[in-house]
């Protein structure tokens, strides 16, 4: 199975970050079976966050108010900003970076993960905006830990979870076609290579997402300068710039201080 392929295949033509969060979590929760999962925008410096919860039924109230409450506590936000100092993303279980009789005894685990039944999580790198601003997805489980090969393929599937970050960086951010190009006579293909471009992915990781090489990205990006009656990616992307509205199905909370 290639994971990475299969992942990009299913994930990079979806209309907008709200559909992609929702399709990602689900194909997530296949490969990882767990108690829940959610993506997590974590601002340190502007004491912000914003969560994607599966299942979003969930009975634990605002849980991006719930993720800054305890930003200084968590052992694996902790870990992840000592990464972000290094330039190291590496998939790390909570187990890794906490022994158990410390988690029990901890005021996170007492005030807050007890209740929702968390005791293992799973916790992959998806982004980094800036110091202090991460991006993560999380999966949950009480009392039966990720294994060593599901850490494998966590290692896999980072990669691929890093490229469609970046591509569904803005929460209007769409893989189709909603700008109005089609009078360019733009193909399809071309239409998708720039609206990737246009999030900032370089032709290595466009042809990664897509299963083609770099040098046939270059080839759609030349063709498509012609029909624009532009020579640089730079004033093809200025057609691809939308007004951003906030993903559907995210909770957002900034701190009042």
């Amino acid at each position: 199975m290639d994971t990475f392929g299969d992942l990009a295949s299913e994930l990079v033509r979806l209309p907008d970050r709200g559909t992609y969060l929702r399709a990602a979590s689900e194909l997530l929760s296949k490969l990882f079976p767990c108690d829940g999962l959610a993506w997590n925008e974590l601002d340190m410096r502007a004491v912000r966050a914003e969560v994607y919860a599966r299942p979003q039924t969930h009975p634990f109230g605002d849980l991006a108010r719930k993720l800054l409450e305890s930003r200084n506590d968590h052992p694996l936000v902790r870990s992840d900003l000592v990464d972000s100092m290094t330039g190291v993303w590496r998939p790390r279980r909570l187990s890794d970076v906490v022994s158990d009789r410390e988690f029990y005894e901890s005021r996170l685990y007492r005030e807050g993960f007890r209740e929702m039944r968390i005791n293992r999580q799973l916790s992959l790198r998806a982004a980094q905006l800036g110091p202090g601003i991460l991006h993560s997805w999380v999966m949950n489980r009480w009392n039966h830990d990720f294994s060593d090969k599901e850490m494998d393929l966590a290692r896999e599937v980072q990669p691929v979870l890093c490229l469609l970050d970046t591509a569904y960086s803005h929460p209007h951010t769409s893989m189709t076609n909603p700008w109005p190009v089609d009078a360019f006579g733009l193909t399809d293909r071309e239409t998708e290579i720039l609206a990737l471009v246009a999030q900032g992915l370089k032709s290595t990781a466009v042809g990664h997402l897509l299963g083609i090489s770099p040098r046939t990205v270059t080839k759609h990006l030349e063709h498509s300068y012609v029909k624009l009656g532009c020579n640089n990616r730079v004033d093809a992307v200025r057609l691809f710039t939308s007004t951003c509205r906030r993903a559907p199905g995210t909770s957002d909370f900034r701190a009042p201080w």
